[in-house]
């Protein structure tokens, strides 16, 4: 895992940096793209590639009611930015101190922080300072000033539109997993800890494990092909979310995953990551919970088919 910190608490580094700065949310193909940039810049600087973004994402300080839920928590961004070559990521706390600088006081803190800042990468769309008052034309003049090397990324397109971490919300949330998929450049998955539930699974034949979701963006109620991954092994499940309402009236929304050829392992409170591959169906209720179980034989089944078939085809 990549170690983390605000710019305040950065350990020092002689080595030539090269920034990507972005909010990042979901770590999609656009913004790959822009680390991409830094970690190329990285590569002929000689130097390391890191990342800037902020925690929380300004619209929940700014916009707390009208806030879209992030698609990805801290700790899979991060060993996703490990993956495409990040070695440190900054999260500044995005406070009113710090929303109150100007464009200028911005790059002049990130200049303080990052002595051996050498390179910068931002999408075009990137904007900064009090007011979003900066724009990545201004940021291209200051790092002219300050012989910094600049790259501006063009928006990425899926479908001949720009990609953009709101149209993978509502990919998700209506159930288009492929769509979602396509423009994240993976299948798209949450994280949470398991939590003891009520056993109803157990007591129809087929146990489950309850997931406490840590990510605030989860498909629509359904039945899914999924994957649980645990201390880096990936088992094949069944993923539900929904009310079980066959079951009873009146409960919250919970998220149960049946994994399909592994038994006896220990899950409880274990922090895993759920997968979705592919919707197999909406949820539904029952007449009774025999009919339930005779459903429940034919998704597990739907559910080997398309991960055999994901498997081949992948």
């Amino acid at each position: 895992m990549i170690p983390s910190h605000p710019l305040e608490t950065l350990p020092p580094t002689k080595q030539p940096v090269a920034l990507a700065l972005g909010n990042f949310d979901g770590l999609h193909i656009g913004h790959a793209a822009v680390i991409q940039n830094a970690t190329t810049a990285a590569q002929q600087l000689n130097g390391q590639a890191w990342v800037f973004t902020f925690h929380p994402h300004p619209r929940q300080i700014l916009n707390p009611e009208t806030a879209p839920p992030l698609l990805s928590t801290p700790q899979q961004q991060n060993r996703q930015l490990a993956q495409l070559g990040i070695t440190t990521a900054i999260r500044q706390p995005f406070n009113e101190t710090f929303r109150q600088l100007t464009p200028e006081q911005f790059f002049q803190h990130l200049q303080t922080h990052i002595p051996s800042l050498s390179a910068i990468s931002v999408g075009t769309d990137w904007s900064f300072g009090r007011n979003r008052a900066g724009n990545a034309q201004l940021l291209e003049q200051y790092c002219q000033e300050h012989n910094i090397h600049f790259t501006a990324q063009p928006p990425v397109e899926h479908e001949q539109q720009r990609v953009s971490s709101t149209r993978i919300r509502t990919a998700i949330s209506t159930g288009n997993l492929t769509q979602a998929a396509a423009m994240l450049g993976r299948p798209f998955a949450i994280q949470g800890t398991v939590v003891h539930g009520e056993k109803i699974g157990r007591q129809l034949g087929y146990p489950t494990a309850n997931i406490d979701p840590h990510n605030e963006c989860l498909p629509p109620n359904g039945v899914y092909a999924a994957q649980l991954q645990l201390d880096g092994t990936a088992y094949d499940a069944a993923a539900y979310i929904g009310d079980r309402r066959t079951i009873h009236a009146d409960k919250p929304t919970v998220l149960e995953v049946h994994l399909l050829r592994q038994k006896n392992i220990d899950l409880y409170t274990k922090e895993v990551e759920i997968t979705f591959l592919e919707t197999i169906r909406g949820d539904q209720k029952f007449e009774n919970t025999e009919e339930l179980k005779k459903q429940i034989a034919r998704d597990l089944q739907a559910i080997d088919r398309a991960l055999i078939n994901g498997i081949k085809n992948a």
